[in-house]
């Protein structure tokens, strides 16, 4: 039969973290070892398991079946003032205007922001290198993506301003560590954006998985959405990065007057949110000392983003470029001009069992030519990371001395 698929589908591209990680891990032997560079996940001794148990009992003692009923579109009532204060802690960053809904994670929020302001044909501003998840979901509503360049305190003012004079739907950014690059947007940038947006009339997609996973470098930066006084900045938040990725418990925080146009999307997409996760969620921003929490995780990266930052500095060829990150899940490297990222991370994949993957698909057009790569350091333990990185390390000298 000949099926008929939609043409957007067709554009968004499978996730090349996917394909390297399967190469690695193809028709692995008993003795052979893997080791995944390639994830996004939190680190395994980062999950507060023993208090999502704690409260999952608790809670079905008190509530029964109805912890395991469908969850409501809009999301668990009990949850948004804990969110609110959450927030709100550093400063403000939800106004009293403002309202929430709850997503399966961030990633349901930027299909949601995309379903909600994309038109066939419309432009949408992104940060390049960008999340792929991200631009995939605004290929597949429709978009023309507009690449702006980043430079090491964040985007490209200029050329973010060239991009808005000709309009677009929204303009998507991370602010704090960015996926794949790491780079942290600075404080005057992030006043500045706001107001370009604020002048050109141009939404805010702010998207803040990692903000919370500082642990070096300046001090708290306030999110784009504290400068907000014109309901113009949408923030993305989630649980995923500091309880538990799979509770798949996010939220999107908007203008309420908005709000209930993404409850109607929640129909449609998922018919409501994991009541299970929500309840356990709301207990744990009410007991937990949620500053010593971060800080406990913030010490288990930075132990092994250091691990990887100094193995890489002893085992890489010199000609490798990568800095220390202050914070976040990844390093970014680069091989030197003419060596292809792509080739590296196929090879290591299928002869280390090394996956790593390459930035081609992180940036707008994928160019074939790249030598990007981004490492995880989060996911791997601390052996897996010296292991890996050793074995790397050869093969970075055989692509940087040809």
């Amino acid at each position: 039969m000949e099926y008929r698929i939609n043409e957007n589908l067709c554009q968004a591209k499978l996730s090349i973290i996917r394909r390297i990680t399967d190469l690695a891990l193809a028709d692995l032997g008993p003795k052979e070892r893997a080791v995944l560079f390639s994830s996004g996940q939190p680190a395994d001794e980062a999950i507060p398991t023993e208090l999502v148990r704690k409260y999952t009992d608790r809670l079905l003692d008190a509530y029964g079946s109805e912890m395991l009923q469908y969850g409501g579109h809009k999301g668990y009532p009990p949850l948004f003032p804990e969110i609110r204060k959450f927030l709100n802690k550093d400063g403000v960053v939800a106004r009293a205007e403002d309202d929430f809904v709850i997503t399966y994670g961030s990633s349901e929020a930027i299909f949601a922001m995309g379903s909600a302001f994309i038109r066939p044909g419309d432009r949408v501003i992104v940060e390049n290198p960008t999340y792929l998840n991200a631009t995939n979901s605004f290929r597949y509503c429709g978009a023309r993506l507009v690449p702006v360049q980043t430079d090491s305190d964040g985007v490209n003012l200029e050329a973010l301003e060239e991009a808005m004079k000709k309009g677009a739907s929204f303009f998507y950014t991370i602010p704090n560590f960015g996926n794949p690059s790491s780079i942290t947007m600075s404080l005057r940038k992030r006043k500045a954006v706001y107001g370009l947006a604020v002048k050109y009339g141009i939404p805010i997609l702010e998207d803040n998985p990692y903000g919370y996973l500082r642990f070096s470098g300046n001090e708290y930066i306030p999110p784009i959405k504290s400068f907000d006084e014109e309901g113009i900045v949408f923030y993305m938040g989630t649980f995923s990065k500091i309880v538990a990725p799979g509770m798949r418990c996010g939220f999107l925080c908007a203008n309420r007057e908005v709000i209930p146009k993404f409850v109607v999307f929640k129909g449609v997409s998922s018919s409501g949110n994991i009541n299970w996760s929500q309840y356990v969620v709301t207990e744990f921003l009410r007991e937990v000392d949620i500053d010593a929490h971060i800080a406990r995780i913030s010490g288990i990266y930075e132990k092994k983003a250091r691990t990887m930052y100094d193995r890489m500095k002893e085992c890489f060829d010199p000609a490798v470029e990568f800095t220390m990150p202050q914070g976040g899940m990844f390093i970014w490297a680069k091989l030197p001009e003419g060596a292809e990222a792509t080739e590296f991370c196929l090879e290591a994949a299928q002869k280390l069992r090394i996956a790593v993957v390459p930035g081609n698909d992180f940036f707008i057009g994928s160019p074939r030519s790249c030598g990007y790569f981004r490492l995880n350091f989060s996911k791997p333990t601390q052996d897996d990371i010296a292991y890996g990185i050793e074995k790397l390390g050869s093969l970075t000298r055989k692509y940087c001395r040809g």
